[in-house]
């Protein structure tokens, strides 16, 4: 959809006291206009039941002076400076600011890829987004986008092409030249450089309003760890503390763990995914950047590393014989430290700064108050609905309480897993103890319940084949479907144990890449468990079968990657072998 406006780019440097450029475009069709942002109003966040912050009632008129209001104390001033801010990131920090606390989600900045802070033009669809679908207005903004880019880039080419007379060029690309001081070189490159980005100023209003839910508790989960707690504003960048995000990359909750990174730090399995419980990841995640920062000894680079990889980036240090954020910023270069690696500090300081001065970017968006909840361990194997009973029967609060859960543990399929510590609203431990131990001995159980996935034997399948495929032994598979000899024919359909998680593969012992079968269907088969012994507190031995990754074996005895590493004094998951004996715990 067309719009019938004057065309406008405005080349400025955020952070300059004035755009250094306005040019208005010969009478071509009209797409955009690009006014200098303007603070709009935040989405007004869901109500909440109290305000962390009091507001002060306004001071009478009198004859007396009256004090100045004094500022806030920034509670987290002297952590600032374990985190640097070097003269090369000072303009990349003010475009994200302006990113988290100006630019609305309906104005996007078309600017410079290698340096944000250049901003060509912002295009503006708040008029629009009155009176557009939300389809609509996305095609829109897309259009635009590229239209603009487009324009944007045929400009800086022709101020490129231009050695000695730039009188003959049009405003366009005059004043691009001159933005580059007649750089044909650099006006080159950046014209395959230009990137939008959309503004994030009404969710990160809504971010403030929600942190106040978890901020209080995460701090005290840092400093915990010793930890600064400056890192807890990391989730304004990752997720905007929405603890539903779920990444188009399989990263997921609040601080958006990868499967494989979650493995590592916390429960990832077919009972559990502990990224959506914010402070179970929240644990996760200040061991994780203490991980990062104990191999990389720099906050600067422990904290691009979670975005990164601590591999990797210390790799890449390797590689160009660099020591800090800034020698790789400058002299390294990978397809996969891009954008988003390369701009994760500073978006990570300007979160922060933001956050610290929320009440001048944001008014009177009203902090929630602290989720208050009390913990109590489940000693059996215990259906899901009889533990939303015993907390008081309100399945809204436990779910908030309790997020982790699968769909299977919610519905029934499988048992919360004796030993798990769940929480309850305050003043509920004392009775929901009480109720526990009332239950009947049909109530809880000994053993977890086994759900089962359907595979139908393909042409050419062999029993082998398929145990390695889902990281079974070849022994299970006879056992649970009664097979004769080992023998299975094409078309039979045969139940495996579900002892992989939801995600990717991971590394396996010997096992080599293996082609999907020719048909594999798969659905649930619930076994029931009415078994009455109570799991034994102790380890025992486990022999490391071919196709077995440390994730499957973690699954299987409901623990964690990283619980086995530490039980079997292991630095690296991938070095398991079959034919290993490792130590797990009795499930």
């Amino acid at each position: 959809m067309p719009l019938n406006r004057k065309l406008t780019l405005a080349f400025l440097v955020v952070g300059s006291s004035a755009a250094l450029a306005q040019v208005t475009a010969p009478a071509a069709p009209v797409i955009y206009e690009a006014p200098t942002p303007t603070a709009v109003p935040a989405t007004a966040p869901t109500p909440a039941p109290a305000s962390v912050e009091s507001a002060a009632a306004a001071p009478a008129a009198t004859a007396v002076a009256i004090k100045p209001k004094a500022e806030p104390v920034d509670p987290l001033a002297h952590e600032r400076e374990l985190f640097p801010r070097p003269a090369a990131l000072k303009g990349n920090i003010a475009f994200w600011r302006k990113v988290f606390s100006e630019y609305s989600e309906n104005q996007s900045v078309i600017h410079d890829l290698r340096k944000p802070e250049r901003v060509y033009a912002v295009l503006d669809f708040r008029d629009e987004a009155k009176t557009l679908g939300r389809v609509q207005l996305a095609n829109l903004k897309s259009a635009e986008e590229v239209r603009a880019k487009k324009r944007i880039e045929a400009a800086l080419r022709r101020a490129a092409t231009q050695r000695d007379t730039p009188e003959v060029l049009d405003d366009e690309a005059r004043k691009l030249a001159a933005l580059f001081a007649g750089d044909r070189s650099a006006l080159r490159e950046a014209a395959d450089n230009i990137r939008s980005q959309r503004g994030l100023r009404e969710r990160t209003g809504e971010a403030m309003a929600i942190s106040g839910q978890y901020l209080p508790e995460m701090e005290r989960t840092f400093a915990n760890e010793g930890l600064p707690r400056m890192l807890t504003r990391l989730p304004f960048v990752e997720s905007s503390f929405n603890v539903e995000a779920y990444s188009k990359v399989a990263a997921a909750g609040l601080w958006q763990f990868m499967p494989d990174s979650a493995r590592m730090y916390m429960r990832f399995n077919h009972v559990s995914d502990d990224r959506r419980d914010p402070w179970t990841s929240t644990q996760a995640a200040a061991e994780h950047l203490r991980d990062d920062y104990r191999v990389l000894q720099d906050w600067p680079l422990a904290v691009t590393a979670y975005n990164y990889g601590r591999g990797g980036l210390a790799r890449a240090l390797k590689e160009t014989g660099g020591s800090s954020l800034d020698d790789l910023l400058a002299n390294y270069s990978n397809k996969r430290f891009g954008f988003a690696s390369r701009n994760f500090y500073s978006e990570f300081l300007a979160a922060a700064d933001v956050e610290r001065d929320w009440r001048e970017h944001f008014g009177d968006v009203q902090r929630r108050v602290p989720l208050s909840f009390e913990t109590v361990t489940v000693e059996r194997y215990t259906p899901y609905r009889t533990l939303v009973r015993l907390a008081g029967g309100d399945d809204a609060t436990f779910a908030r309480l309790n997020p982790g859960y699968r769909a299977e543990v919610v519905n029934g399929k499988l048992y919360v897993p004796a030993g798990d510590r769940i929480r309850v609203p305050v003043g509920r431990a004392v009775a929901f103890r009480s109720g526990y131990q009332q239950l009947a001995s049909n109530e809880t159980y000994g053993q977890q319940r086994e759900i089962y996935l359907a595979h139908k034997v393909g042409k050419g399948d062999t029993l082998g084949g398929i145990a390695k495929r889902y990281g079974v032994s070849q022994q299970t598979l006879v056992a649970v479907n009664g097979l004769k000899k080992g023998r299975i024919r094409a078309g039979q359909t045969l139940k495996v144990p579900n002892d992989r998680d939801f995600a990717t593969s991971t590394l396996v012992a010997k096992a080599e890449p293996e082609s999907r079968p020719a048909v594999v269907k798969r659905h649930e088969i619930a076994m029931g468990s009415t078994g009455s012994k109570k799991a034994k507190p102790t380890t025992r031995l486990h022999k490391v079968k071919s196709g077995q990754s440390l994730s499957v074996i973690a699954q299987r005895y409901n623990t964690t990657v990283r619980h086995l590493l530490e039980l079997n004094d292991l630095k690296d998951a991938s070095r398991i072998r079959a034919g290993m004996q490792l130590k797990v715990p009795v499930a």
